[in-house]
């Protein structure tokens, strides 16, 4: 079968990516010929801007500072996006032709494949901005439409969609559109990644089957991983590299990640770990020369925010490098939770229990959300997790084999 997956694969995001990533190789292992519809709207281009870019009054302004001011920030930037544009030609199966705008998907013929798949992701927020129709499958009624665990978002609030389109004056979508409830009835299939998603389009009772990446173990992330990460040259990470720059292996550092604003809360946690003031051997302060250094990477939309000397111009299969090789994760990525349970790497989070994502997969583990301590490296949290994973793959190998993909 031929299916073609629409979703948020060319976001400078490393969950986004993966998750795209994921679903195509769960799809092919199940003898599938699949695409991933490449559709990169304006608001997405805009949103992950090259480093020198006029594209919007916003970019504009951080062009200007970034010529002026810090030509670092503009490197840092560069390598990033080298880095998931190689992920992409390596590793993503894209359509031939790339989609800018919705008018051109709807011109195309999709006659050519057996199935779309909206999925996975935040593809149904609406208060993404680069949020779309598109999403839906709203460009065409010939072929079969699945929906595969799309979300939309963190915590929604309200049942149902505001029946207005409106946008302010920026172009960002303020309420989402009307007819949602029409885009839906269109679907063979639908299935959430959880339920508060089910909750928030009143689509009663659907399956809520797993995020992509949940579909693979450890193994299967491992074999896509870059043989050796470079540190930026100027960083502070002392120890962790030998003489050509790279990580070693016997590199010990807490792994930080906060996509978006910059989290205080979730910094604090870095350094108390890092100090030796968090964990199973936690002690009393430790002195500088003996803490774990802390190395970050960020998303796409706050390049700029953390430019600096400990912070990964790094690709998706960096990141996954990055997850295996530390010590302890830190951060408020729903990815980074998934991922350090993937590797079985203890991980700190300040506001788990306000996500409805992470509280859906904490709770199937048998964790309290409510914790800001989450020991994924423990045995016995392991096998809890083992079954709770096979669970959830054997409910989405139903949903697929239901379809006959």
């Amino acid at each position: 079968m031929k299916i073609g997956i629409i979703t948020f694969h060319a976001a400078m995001n490393y969950g986004s990516v993966l998750q795209a990533f994921a679903l195509q190789e769960y799809l092919r292992s199940r003898r599938n010929d699949v695409r991933i519809i490449d559709f990169r709207s304006a608001a997405q281009r805009r949103l992950y801007p090259a480093p020198v870019s006029f594209g919007s009054l916003y970019n504009a302004k951080h062009t200007v500072r970034r010529l002026l001011c810090d030509w670092k920030e503009v490197r840092f930037m560069a390598e990033k996006q080298s880095a998931f544009r190689a992920f992409a030609s390596g590793r993503l199966r894209l359509t031939d032709k790339c989609f800018r705008t919705e008018s051109c998907l709807r011109s195309y013929d999709w006659s050519g494949f057996d199935m779309l798949v909206s999925g996975s992701d935040q593809i149904w927020n609406p208060s993404a901005i680069d949020f779309s129709k598109a999403y839906f499958l709203n460009f065409t009624d010939r072929v079969r439409k699945v929906a595969y665990a799309p979300s939309a978002g963190p915590h929604p609030h309200v049942s149902g969609y505001v029946q207005d389109n409106s946008t302010s004056a920026s172009g960002i979508l303020r309420s989402p559109m009307s007819g949602v409830q029409d885009l839906l009835s269109c679907y063979e299939a639908i299935s959430v990644r959880e339920k508060s998603t089910a909750d928030f389009l009143s689509l009663g009772d659907v399956p809520v089957l797993p995020d992509p990446v949940l579909l693979h173990g450890a193994d299967f992330y491992r074999a896509v991983m870059p043989g050796a990460l470079k540190l930026p040259s100027d960083s502070n990470a002392a120890g962790l590299h030998d003489a050509g720059g790279s990580l070693t292996e016997k590199e010990r550092y807490v792994l930080l990640y906060s996509p978006g604003k910059r989290n205080h809360a979730a910094e604090m946690l870095a350094d108390a770990a890092s100090s030796g003031m968090l964990g199973k051997d936690s002690a009393s302060v430790l002195p500088e020369d003996r803490r774990m250094p802390v190395l970050r990477v960020t998303d796409g939309a706050s390049a700029g925010q953390y430019a600096g000397p400990d912070v990964f111009p790094c690709g998706p299969d960096g990141f996954l490098s990055l997850v295996a090789g530390s010590a302890c994760t830190v951060g408020t990525s729903f990815h980074l939770m998934v991922f350090s349970m993937l590797f079985a790497r203890d991980f700190w989070c300040p506001d788990a229990a306000s996500d409805s994502r992470k509280v859906h997969l904490l709770t199937a583990a048998g964790l309290n959300p409510g914790s800001t301590f989450f020991p994924f490296s423990r045995p016995e949290i392991q096998s809890r997790l083992a079954s709770a994973l096979a669970d959830m793959r054997h409910n989405a190998d139903k949903f697929w084999s239901s379809l006959g993909a």
